[in-house]
């Protein structure tokens, strides 16, 4: 279902409209999550410039799933 609405640069625009909110902001980067087994998410954000910094593990009823962070610095 989500594919649905992939590929429309949805995504790129998102992550733009964050980049300059952080901006106005002061903040010196921004991070996001993302599940370790979803390689086209982590391959989207390395595309825009994101880099995996850390990783997080937690528990999704008795699943336990971990999410690779990723961060970007804001330059300018």
């Amino acid at each position: 279902m989500t594919s649905n609405y992939q590929k429309f640069g949805l995504g790129k625009k998102l992550i733009y409209f964050a980049e300059q909110q952080a901006k106005q902001l002061h903040k010196k980067l921004i991070w996001l999550g993302v599940w370790e087994h979803n390689n086209n998410a982590q391959h989207f954000y390395e595309h825009l410039g994101f880099v995996p910094f850390s990783s997080h593990s937690f528990w999704m009823g008795t699943d336990r799933q971990t999410d690779i962070l990723m961060q970007k610095s804001l330059k300018g």
